[in-house]
């Protein structure tokens, strides 16, 4: 028998005795569903990698199995990884943070020097302490006796493939482009690659349903790089560096690298097996400006710079002997420093497209990642100097002319697009050229005349004036070497974007107020009896199918009515059918 009343003393110790067990079963439940659901994200994660799903496989060829990441062992590229980035920490400046970001000093620009960008000039545009130019020196020296040669851990050797970098808003511009891809007739694999476990969780169908179709896969950064990595990297990967990760975690040996609002008009699956990417091993574009890479930095990565001795005019070679110098006292202070012997070459780059092989260029993206690793106040700054698109586009190059590696550079023109806003032009969209088509052009045109051996070492003045008659009769900007990508950077093509910018959207018809591409068209080959394609039309009519007709799900468009997003696509698409 129990008696009918405890007394208050027990019936306190028993409520306090019973809270706990509760707290305690509570507490133990908890951790089996957080358990719960660790493991069923690292089971999706498991299940549609790369690197050991079944369906992945298959739609990429064939891809070697890899460990599996639920087990927690770490694969040979985990432990590859676990050392680059323990080298690369060895990399940082020993300055305290708040100090860091004051350590490169950008000088007001009306007391910077004007003109060409030679050597004064650019010195004239940032102070950096030679304490701190000596602890720059310092540690990119050890990181480049210690970084590896190859990144063997890293891919199979001889595929090809497209990668793209993902999550949110970013996996509906990829996909978009990825339309543009298949559209030119490419069967090359991708790989979009995911940021964090968050960005693959919250686009589960988009990476195990929609890409698979169209022979494409999600890569999960933290699932190649590996836990020990994460733990200490996770928090420190931000922007710009995303870029550059995808290179080193994608499977690929050979990779065209494309901006999410990149879309290609040209099949580039023959640029893989081409002469001119077996030979240089690295393409890549240019962007509007010259060079700002500042002589510091040639000083912190050790790279001699031979001053009495200019080698080209801004992007093409001069026919100068290896041995001999062509500058006199009175010329050194006039050349523009980019042309000079050691110097990164002219113009800066424009990174939305790259194509590289991992094979020849490892340790090029390696060093390119150090660059971006510890880019937004260090490295950023030391190569741009705060010209525009400061950011990863010219670490690339940096890094290959640091290691003296080959890359080859279009050298055509940029065809700008956009519309005339009240009589002001509205640059929208940089078409960049076809590579192949550029080299054989100015290698006929150019390389052939101006090589001949009656030139060598002729005067520079000479040389130069030799290349700027052949740019008249050969326009840099000629539609003879056509457009290969429509790098569509601002505006971007995303619908929620666009009905948000007053200035091009009218509410009152709800279409745009400008045809922002102004009726550009282009053919896919150089058939001229091949009809021409209206790129802004045939964007908006995927975007119409892919949204309006399939209603695929994308995260970006989750929070908008699909039906009055569809009402400002479809009266696009009527607008521009006319």
């Amino acid at each position: 028998m129990f008696p009918t009343r405890l007394p208050r003393g027990k019936l306190r110790l028993f409520g306090v005795l019973l809270l706990i067990v509760v707290l305690f079963f509570t507490a133990q439940q908890a951790s089996k569903d957080k358990y719960k659901s660790l493991s069923e994200t690292l089971t999706k994660v498991e299940k549609y990698s790369p690197f050991s799903s079944q369906k992945t496989n298959e739609a990429h060829q064939g891809f070697d199995v890899k460990p599996k990441v639920q087990d927690y062992k770490e694969s040979p590229e985990h432990e590859f990884w676990e050392k680059i980035f323990a080298i690369l920490n060895k990399g940082k400046a020993d300055i305290p943070q708040d100090q860091m970001a004051s350590a490169i000093q950008y000088i007001e620009k009306s007391k910077q020097k004007k003109g060409q960008n030679t050597k004064d000039v650019l010195l004239s545009k940032a102070y950096v302490s030679d304490e701190v130019i000596k602890e720059f020196q310092k540690k990119h020296k050890l990181v480049l006796d210690e970084l590896p040669s190859n990144l063997e851990a890293t891919y199979k050797p001889n595929t090809n493939g497209v990668v793209f970098v993902g999550g949110g808003r970013f996996s509906w511009l990829s996909y978009l482009s990825l339309l543009g891809l298949r559209a030119t007739g490419s069967e090359v694999p991708v790989e979009v690659m995911m940021p964090t476990y968050s960005d693959y969780e919250n686009e589960v169908e988009f990476c195990t349903v929609i890409l698979p179709r169209l022979n494409a896969a999600c890569v999960v950064v933290p699932d190649s790089l590996g836990s020990s990595v994460m733990l200490s990297w996770n928090k420190k990967f931000k922007s710009y560096q995303f870029k550059s990760l995808a290179l080193m975690t994608s499977s690929f040996q050979n990779i065209l690298l494309l901006d999410s609002d990149n879309i290609l008009i040209q099949n580039p699956d023959s640029i893989f097996e081409s002469d001119l990417f077996k030979e240089y091993g690295m393409i890549m574009w240019p962007d509007y400006w010259r060079r700002t890479t500042s002589p510091i930095f040639y000083d912190v990565a050790g790279v001699k710079i031979n001053e009495r001795k200019r080698i080209r005019s801004s992007r093409f070679s001069l026919n100068v002997d290896k041995s001999n110098t062509n500058l006199n006292d009175n010329e050194i202070n006039t050349v523009p420093y980019h042309d000079l012997e050691g110097a990164v070459p002219d113009l800066s780059t424009e990174s939305g497209q790259l194509f590289i092989n991992k094979a020849t260029h490892g340790k090029t993206l390696l060093l390119s990642l150090y660059y971006n690793i510890y880019g937004p106040d260090q490295f950023y700054k030391l190569l741009s100097l705060g010209a525009p698109g400061e950011g990863d586009k010219d670490t690339f190059a940096t890094a290959a002319t640091v290691l003296k590696q080959k890359f080859y550079q279009i050298k055509s023109h940029i065809k700008t697009v956009g519309y005339f806003e009240n009589g002001n032009f509205q640059g929208v969209a940089m078409g960049q050229k076809n590579p192949l088509k550029d080299y054989e052009r100015f290698k006929e045109k150019f390389y052939a005349p101006i090589m001949k051996e009656e030139n060598r070492n002729k005067p520079v003045n000479e040389q130069i004036d030799m290349i700027e008659k052949l740019m008249k009769d050969n326009p840099l900007d000629s539609n003879e070497t056509p457009v290969f990508a429509m790098h569509c950077n601002f505006p971007k093509l995303d619908p929620l974007d666009l009905i948000s910018r007053d200035s091009i959207y009218d509410k009152d018809k709800n279409q745009l107020k400008y045809k922002i591409y102004n009726g550009f068209s282009f053919r896919r080959s150089d058939n001229k009896n091949e009809p021409k394609v209206n790129f802004e039309l045939q964007q908006w009519k995927t975007i119409q199918n892919v949204i309006c007709n399939e209603k695929l799900y994308f995260i970006h468009f989750s929070k908008v009515d699909n039906n009055e997003l569809c009402q400002f696509i479809n009266n696009q698409v009527k607008w521009l059918s006319k």
